[in-house]
């Protein structure tokens, strides 16, 4: 937890979630996608930042013509065989002011046979020390 601010002080807490993926099969599996999710705040006091992977919301104004895809365009390479992604960006008809707006993210995998990923995801929610928020 941090505080920050000369007339308003700010409080930030920290949370870290990991997933292992274990594939026990003897053949490698492709495209395996995990969807998670972060916290979404309702109250404009209470700011979630996502800070691994380092994804950014695609606004219609950074994201170029071309001949790239917007999930093409949207994804983070976390590792070897494994990317993330704001789910529902690999999907043609997306609202791209939507993306990340729900908190849900995709990680999309390729494990080799019996191979292991391991996951991590980070986010930080900060509000001012005013504000009780419960279950943190």
């Amino acid at each position: 937890m941090a505080s920050s601010g000369f007339y308003v002080k700010y409080t930030t807490h920290s949370f870290t979630q990991r997933i292992s993926i274990h594939n026990t099969k003897s053949i490698a599996v492709d495209n395996l996608k995990i969807t998670d999710h972060v916290p979404v705040s309702q109250d404009a006091n209470i700011i979630v930042k996502v800070v691994s992977p380092a994804l950014s919301v695609p606004t219609p104004s950074s994201t170029p013509s071309g001949t790239s895809t917007l999930a093409e365009r949207s994804r983070v390479k976390v590792c070897e065989g494994v990317v993330a992604q704001w789910n529902g960006a690999d999907d043609r008809n997306v609202d791209i002011t939507a993306l990340g707006k729900n908190g849900k993210l995709d990680w999309v995998c390729t494990l080799p046979a019996f191979g292991k990923v391991n996951l991590l995801l980070q986010w930080e929610v900060s509000t001012s020390q005013k504000e009780v928020i419960n279950g943190l």
